[in-house]
C-alpha cells in the first residue's frame, strides 16, 4: 500500500494491525512533501525531526501492546494559525513572525493524545481573513488542480496538502467558509461543526496575550478525504476544555446509518445574493438526481421568510464587531464614511466602526431569529443541500478586483461568502463533499447543513451521499 493515498482511518487501521509502521507512513509523507510541496507551498513548516521522533515512539508503544488511540501513528498537518509546541504560530501576521508556541492548542493536544504524528503546519492568509491563501510571510499557496487558481482560504494550505496527498488529515478553522471553500476548490471533504462544539484555545486570531473577542460564529474542524475521517477527527476534538464559558458538554452521540430511501433532503441551487455559475448549478442538479434515483425525497426549499441580505449583513457586522473590538478610535474613524459604500463589506465596516453596543445586541437578536427560522425549517428535513461557492476555483486575483461569475462581476468578499455565511450565522453544522466538476475539469463541492448539535446525524447523511458519489478525486498532477 502507498500510505500517501490512504485515508487517515485506513492508515490507523493498518498501523494498529501491524501491516504498516508509523515510521513507514510518516517517512512516505515526508518524502512526498519534499518532492512536491515546493511549487504548491501548502506546508510552510515541516517538522521532520519531530514527526519521525513521534512516529518511532508510536511504533514502540504498539510493540509494547499499549492502548492505542484512534489516530495512533497517523501523520497529519495543522493549520498554521494553531499553536504547536516549539513551532512558530504567526497566522501570517507580520508582527507575530517571531512568535513560538510554548504549548499546544487544546485541539492539537487532543490529536496528539489520540496518537497523531504532526508533520508540520500549513499556509494561511494574514489573520485567516481571505478565501485565497496569499501570505505576507510565507507566500502563495497554489490550487492542487490548477496552479494559476486560488487554493481557497483560510485553510488553503491544508486543503491543498490533503488534495495532493501530502497529508491525510488537517485541522482547520471557519468563521465564513474557511474549511469549506478550500475543500470545495480542491475536491476534498470538510466539516464545520456546530458552534461551540469544539474549543478554540490556542488559535490566532485572537492575538496572543490580548482579550479574546472572537466569541461567536468561529468554529474549528477537520479537512480530509472521507466522511469517516471527519467523524473520527470530530470525536477526538469535540467537547469543552475548561477554558471557554461558551462550550457546553453536549454529547456527540452515534452517527446513525441512513438509507437513501429514508432521507428527506431540501436543496437550493442558487440564492438571491449571488447567482451561481452554470457549472455549479449543473452539479447541484446532478446530485439531486443521484439522490432521487437512490430513493431519497428531495425538494427545492428554504426557510420561510429568510431574508438573505439581512442575514449576510448581520453575519458581516458580527464578524466586524469582534475583530475590530480592540481597535483604537484612530484606526476606526477613517471607515465611518464607508456606511454609504456600494460594496456590502465596506458598508458593514462603516456600520460597525463606532462599536455601538446597542447595535451589536440588535445584530445578536436578529441572529437568534435566523437561527430559529433555520432550525424550524430542518424539523422537516434531514439536511439542506446547497453550493459552497458560486463557482469553481478562480484564477488568483487582488481582493480589490471583482469576482466574476459567468461574466457577471460581484464585490469580492460579498460573493466569496454569499453561500458560506449562513451556517456560521446560525451555528449549524455543515459538511462539504466533492460532488462533480466544472467544464474545465475543476472540482465542485456541495455542502450539507443540519440542525445545531446534530453533527452526528449530519455525518450519517453525508456518509449515505458519499457512497453514491465517485471516490475522492486525485488531481492529475499528483496521481503518483
Amino acid at each position: 500500500m502507498n500510505p500517501c493515498f490512504e485515508t487517515a482511518t485506513r492508515l490507523a487501521r493498518a498501523i494498529r494491525n501491524g501491516r504498516l509502521s508509523s515510521v513507514e507512513a510518516t517517512e512516505a509523507h515526508l518524502q512526498r512533501i519534499a518532492r512536491l510541496n515546493g511549487p504548491l507551498n501548502a506546508l510552510v513548516v515541516v517538522d521532520r525531526d519531530g514527526a519521525l521522533k513521534a512516529a518511532r515512539a508510536a511504533d514502540r508503544a504498539r510493540a509494547r501492546k499499549k492502548q492505542l488511540g484512534p489516530l495512533h501513528g497517523v501523520p497529519i498537518t495543522i493549520k498554521e494559525a494553531f499553536d504547536v509546541t516549539g513551532l512558530h504560530t504567526t497566522s501570517s501576521h507580520p508582527p507575530l513572525k517571531d512568535n513560538v508556541a510554548a504549548e499546544d492548542a487544546s485541539l492539537v493536544g487532543r490529536l496528539r493524545a489520540a496518537g497523531a504524528v504532526i508533520l508540520g503546519k500549513t499556509n494561511v492568509p494574514e489573520l485567516c481573513a481571505d478565501f485565497q491563501t496569499d501570505s505576507p510571510l510565507f507566500g502563495t499557496t497554489k490550487n492542487a488542480w490548477d496552479d494559476r487558481r486560488a487554493a481557497g482560504g483560510s485553510t488553503g494550505g491544508g486543503a491543498v496538502a490533503i488534495a495532493a496527498r501530502l497529508s491525510p488529515l488537517e485541522l482547520g478553522s471557519d468563521i465564513g467558509g474557511s474549511v469549506r471553500n478550500p475543500a470545495h476548490y480542491n475536491g476534498i471533504f470538510a466539516l464545520k461543526p456546530s458552534e461551540w462544539r469544539v474549543p478554540g484555545r490556542g488559535h490566532v486570531p485572537c492575538l496572543p496575550g490580548q482579550t479574546r473577542t472572537v466569541r461567536w460564529m468561529g468554529v474549528f474542524g477537520p479537512l480530509a478525504r472521507s466522511v469517516d475521517d471527519l467523524e473520527t477527527a470530530l470525536r477526538i476534538i469535540a467537547g469543552p476544555d475548561g477554558n471557554e464559558a461558551e462550550a457546553p458538554p453536549v454529547a456527540l452521540g452515534a452517527a446513525p446509518a441512513a438509507r437513501p430511501e429514508d432521507l428527506r433532503i431540501a436543496f437550493i441551487d442558487s440564492n438571491p445574493l449571488v447567482k451561481v455559475s452554470a457549472d455549479t448549478s449543473s452539479v447541484v442538479q446532478q446530485t439531486v438526481r443521484l439522490l432521487s434515483k437512490a430513493g431519497a425525497k428531495v425538494k427545492r426549499a428554504e426557510p420561510k421568510g429568510l431574508d438573505w441580505q439581512q442575514g449576510w449583513d448581520d453575519w458581516a457586522d458580527l464578524f466586524h464587531y469582534q475583530v475590530r473590538a480592540l481597535q483604537p478610535l484612530a484606526e476606526r474613524e477613517p471607515t465611518f464614511g464607508m456606511i454609504s459604500s456600494p460594496d456590502p463589506t465596506e458598508r458593514s465596516a462603516g456600520r460597525t466602526a463606532r462599536l455601538d453596543l446597542a447595535e451589536l445586541f440588535a445584530v445578536l437578536d436578529r441572529r437568534d431569529q435566523v437561527m430559529r427560522q433555520c432550525e424550524s425549517f430542518l424539523d422537516d428535513y434531514d439536511a439542506w443541500l446547497m453550493p459552497v461557492m458560486p463557482d469553481a476555483a478562480f484564477i488568483r486575483q487582488k481582493q480589490t478586483e471583482p469576482l466574476v461569475i459567468d461574466g457577471t462581476p460581484h464585490f469580492y468578499f460579498f460573493a466569496g461568502t454569499a453561500y458560506n455565511f449562513l451556517a456560521n450565522l446560525t451555528g449549524q453544522p455543515s459538511i462539504v463533499l466533492p460532488c462533480g466538476f466544472s467544464k474545465e475539469g475543476l472540482p465542485i463541492g456541495l455542502q450539507l447543513t443540519g440542525k445545531r448539535w446534530n453533527d452526528a446525524r449530519l455525518l450519517g447523511v453525508a456518509k449515505t451521499l458519499e457512497k453514491l458519489l465517485p471516490a475522492c478525486p486525485v488531481p492529475q498532477s499528483y496521481r503518483d
